[in-house]
C-alpha cells in the first residue's frame, strides 16, 4: 500500500478503493490494525444522512454505516485523530 502524510505529517494508506488510518494509542503511537474505509460512498446513505450536520456525531453516524463492524473502534479513538482520519479520508475521496 502507498503510504501518504497529511500536512502535519501524520501517515496513512490508500490502496486501491480502501483507506486506512492507524489511530492513536494511549502514548500518542500508531496502532497496528489500522481503520480501513472504503472509498466508495453509495448515493443511498448520503440521502439517508442528508440532514445530517458533519459535526463529530454526524462524522461518526456516517462512518458507521459505512464501516459497522468497525464502527466501535471509532468510539476509542481521540477527538482529534477522529477529525483528522475523517477529512482525510473526505480528501482522498474527493480526489477520485
Amino acid at each position: 500500500m502507498p503510504t501518504k502524510k497529511t500536512k502535519p505529517g501524520r501517515e496513512y494508506e490508500v490502496s486501491g478503493r480502501k483507506f486506512s488510518w492507524f489511530p492513536l494509542d494511549e502514548d500518542d503511537q500508531p496502532e497496528t490494525d489500522p481503520v480501513v474505509i472504503p472509498m466508495r460512498l453509495k448515493l443511498g446513505l448520503v440521502l439517508k444522512l442528508a440532514d445530517q450536520d458533519m459535526d463529530a456525531a454526524g462524522m461518526r453516524q456516517l462512518l458507521a454505516e459505512l464501516i459497522p463492524g468497525q464502527a466501535d473502534r471509532l468510539d476509542e479513538m481521540d477527538l482529534h485523530d477522529f477529525q483528522q482520519m475523517f477529512t482525510t479520508w473526505q480528501n482522498e475521496y474527493e480526489l477520485l
